[in-house]
């Protein structure tokens, strides 16, 4: 079912480790929302029938929109909402009522905004975290008798009805486990083993600078970890590297860690290399790592880089970047499933033609933080 506005030169399915280790190839091609008729949100009552008039899709995204990238998003070239046929796993609103997500074959929309030949922003979200403010506030404006109805929503348009769920790739080694009955556990227990404490260093000991004045104390920033990078990774990372332009790409960070000597509980990250990941998941819709991913990983620490330990991950995204945007919230869960260290960092790249922006994050509370980055040597 191909239909216009598919992101060229790519294939849902496609991975960003390269040709090597492809992902599942999906049941249907994207469905072009934005700008285009008959695609439409539906307010459903506990038997699935409709409460109130459909409305357009995009009218429903407009508070997201709005809110998330400002009103330059309505001078987009057409289309720039893509259905994208991945489940996932947000399945509804909170709140009162709590409100279920009906087109659960549709679990994510990818936002275009391409104004005048420039990529703007290019990324996906749930397709309940797009629609969200919207219903919540339409549901809100009902009378009490319908909004007293209301118990799901869902997407109505040509094809809709034909998307299947695409599977996940299935990592090698998987086994079913019967969950207990009431009442019974298991003959043992698993518990997190806390990683030994790292070594004390200074930044001085390391060839780079403390972070400038106020670094730490500005908004959204931390000085809980400064990375520092060697050279040949800060060259690969801001420039060397070939990314593509059309799925995101990433793996992960391999170096030391260190108690900052000269801030009691902080840390610094030595980021030693940047390894690409292997088994990765589809990235036309964003980038994932399988368990696959984390045993070859596992395999290259014991050989290639040995000594150094998992300080985290990186990615792309194909957009230029701003304050306004860093890691997305598919991004925030990946990381606070993944790598739970509290140490452990998140490297992101934007991509904006031939430019790159590194920007460096580590996980404050329930929130993302910049941290301060430099490369080992290269101090002013």
């Amino acid at each position: 079912m191909s239909t216009p506005g598919s992101t060229p030169g790519s294939t849902p399915g496609s991975t960003p480790g390269g040709d090597d280790h492809a992902g599942p190839a999906p049941a249907a091609d994207p469905q072009p929302a934005g700008h285009q008729p008959g695609y439409t949100v539906v307010l459903l009552d506990a038997a699935l029938d409709p409460v109130a008039p459909a409305r357009p899709i995009v009218e429903v995204a407009d508070p997201f929109l709005t809110g998330w990238l400002g009103p330059h998003w309505r001078r987009a070239d057409p289309p720039f909402l893509l259905l994208l046929p991945y489940p996932s796993d947000d399945t509804g609103i909170g709140g009162d009522p709590p409100l279920a997500y009906a087109s659960d074959a549709i679990g994510y929309i990818q936002v275009r905004v391409h104004i005048a030949g420039h990529w703007h922003y290019r990324h996906p979200h749930t397709a309940v975290e797009v629609l969200g403010p919207g219903v919540r506030a339409w549901v809100q404006a009902l009378d009490p008798a319908e909004r007293r109805r209301v118990r799901a929503f869902r997407i109505d348009g040509p094809g809709i009805e034909r998307l299947l769920h695409i599977p996940a790739p299935v990592p090698l080694g998987v086994a079913e486990v019967t969950p207990y009955a009431r009442g019974e556990r298991p003959g043992f227990r698993i518990r997190p083993i806390p990683p030994a404490p790292p070594p004390a260093r200074r930044l001085a000991d390391l060839g780079a600078a403390p972070p400038p004045p106020g670094f730490a104390e500005a908004a959204l920033h931390t000085g809980f970890v400064k990375v520092v990078m060697e050279p040949v990774v800060a060259a690969e990372l801001e420039r060397d590297r070939p990314f593509s332009d059309q799925v995101e790409q990433g793996g992960f960070l391999v170096g030391e860690v260190f108690a900052d000597a000269d801030a009691p509980e902080t840390f610094i990250v030595l980021v030693r290399a940047a390894v690409p990941a292997e088994q990765v998941g589809a990235s036309f819709l964003h980038f994932t790592f399988t368990g696959d991913s984390f045993d070859a990983i596992k395999a290259r620490l014991a050989t290639e880089h040995q000594g150094a330990v998992l300080l985290g991950w990186y990615h792309t995204h194909l957009f230029p970047a701003t304050d306004a945007m860093g890691l997305s919230s598919i991004d925030y869960r990946l990381h606070f499933t993944t790598f739970r260290i509290p140490w452990q960092v998140a490297g992101l790249v934007n991509l904006d033609g031939p430019h790159r922006v590194l920007r460096w994050y580590v996980r404050r509370g329930e929130d993302m933080l910049l941290c301060h980055h430099q490369t080992r040597g290269a101090r002013p």
